[in-house]
């Protein structure tokens, strides 16, 4: 198989030759490869299932208000995306568009923190109109890598803690969920066939009934710190795919060689049967972790991601 047919196999919860996986790593984890190989692209070395590819958009100008920056993708942008995302293909690698904060994230760039959690009660219309105006605005740079042929587009929002969600799941369906499935019904309006990945990190469980509901693919990060992944395998797993899944914290960070390995087979053994799992460190890799944990991540993958039996 080739990567591209890997990754849409088991996001079409079947089976594919082996587990596909990638890593995302940070500007620190790309010098230490860098030290290590002399090179910078750790998906190529390592040999990632899938490639990024990002939408060009002016960055905001130092006079604008970043609540008056809502650059939305041209005919020109997404024709230069789409000659990305076509050559990748072409090599048989899987597409992912890159991610852009999700209604919530932006909802807290253009409010603070504190007022995206307080405007809904204390001035519930002017907030529902703020989310309508970055709702629209996003969609169409979700859009646009959807237009440009990406296998996977990438939402999203972030609205888990450690322990619990940050809102209530009424407040989530009350203000959040109806404009993410105006979202996913806007991707599919342009492309029926197109993978749709929702970023969370954090404790999300309580929700995930609701992304199956609303039309989510694959559920991207899947923090096993703060999930029970068996329970999502077992509960979710016939309606959504993972994505993710393997601790930064529990699993990569301060931990042997040895352990890595082990926690890399379990959360296969768990996750992976009948396909609908695509493995990766659950959060971007920093420097927290060693270079031995990165090796032992990507050679336990190759040792034990092999069907019929993951994990063994």
């Amino acid at each position: 198989m080739t990567s591209r047919e890997r990754v849409l196999t088991t996001f079409g919860h079947r089976e594919p030759d082996r587990v596909p996986y990638n890593l995302r790593p940070s500007a620190e984890m790309i010098a230490h490869l860098t030290a290590e190989t002399g090179t910078t692209d750790f998906a190529e070395h390592f040999g990632h299932d899938v490639r990024y590819v990002y939408l060009p958009l002016p960055e905001r100008p130092a006079d604008v208000p970043v609540t008056e920056w809502t650059p939305e993708p041209n005919a020109e942008a997404i024709a230069k995306t789409a000659q990305a995302v076509a050559a990748l293909q072409a090599r048989g690698l899987a597409v992912c568009g890159g991610y852009w904060p999700g209604v919530f994230e932006h909802a807290k760039a253009w409010l603070g923190d504190v007022r995206a959690l307080t405007d809904p009660y204390d001035q519930p219309a002017a907030f529902g109109a703020i989310l309508d105006r970055i709702q629209i605005w996003i969609a169409s740079i979700y859009g646009g890598y959807t237009q440009a042929g990406t296998d996977i587009v990438w939402m999203g929002d972030d609205l888990g803690t450690q322990r619990s969600l940050v809102m209530s799941p009424a407040d989530y369906r009350r203000w959040y969920r109806p404009r993410h499935e105006a979202i996913v019904q806007h991707l599919r309006s342009l492309r029926s066939d197109v993978v749709i990945a929702f970023h969370c990190c954090g404790h999300v469980t309580p929700l995930v009934g609701d992304l199956i509901e609303i039309g989510v693919d694959v559920l991207e990060a899947v923090q096993a710190e703060t999930m029970d992944l068996a329970q999502l395998k077992r509960e979710f797993g016939r309606d959504i795919a993972f994505w993710g899944g393997i601790g930064a914290q529990s699993v990569l960070a301060r931990t042997t060689p040895e352990q890595v390995t082990a926690g890399v087979r379990e959360t296969l053994r768990v996750m992976a049967p009948g396909g609908g799992y695509m493995a990766a460190p659950c959060h971007t890799l920093t420097d927290e972790v060693c270079w031995e944990a990165v090796l032992a991540f990507h050679d336990a993958l190759v040792t034990y991601g092999t069907y019929p039996h993951p994990g063994a």
